[in-house]
């Protein structure tokens, strides 16, 4: 399970700026100043509780896996890879299995081995969408 690392960090501070001039347009208002400190406290503020999000739902999965289905893990690492830096969201990468591993290789291939994984996955897409709205009501 991976969620981002902080070595990249320009590249996730320009997805959370794109996303906010790209909202700034749509409601016809000017985009704010992207060296304007209090826009700079903002983009941080969004990395650090994206970054919580992310390693929150990421145990959430994580424990599907292991608890529900008797997976093994390797637990949760933070790594720099693109498709997490560039998201403005809570984002993380699952890995679901390797397949130079011969038991890994045949259960990924198996129905019954992608189904598990899925429902693994949706069921704590679930939790975690719950908890979020009971903390936005």
């Amino acid at each position: 399970m991976l969620v981002y690392g902080f070595h990249r960090t320009k590249e996730e501070e320009n997805a959370i700026k794109n996303t906010q001039i790209e909202e700034d347009a749509d409601m016809n208002q000017t985009s704010a100043d992207i060296n304007d400190p209090l826009t700079m406290i903002l983009i941080n503020d969004y990395k650090t509780k994206f970054r919580k999000q992310s390693i929150h739902l990421a145990n959430l999965i994580n424990n599907e896996f292991v608890e529900t289905d008797g997976r093994r893990s390797e637990g949760i690492r933070e790594q720099g890879v693109l498709v997490l830096c560039h998201s403005a969201m809570p984002a993380v990468l699952v890995e679901t299995g390797y397949i130079n591993n011969p038991d890994d290789e045949a259960y990924l291939n198996s129905e019954k081995g992608q189904d598990e994984i899925v429902e693994s996955i949706v069921r704590a897409l679930k939790n975690y969408k719950d908890e979020v709205e009971q903390v936005s009501k």
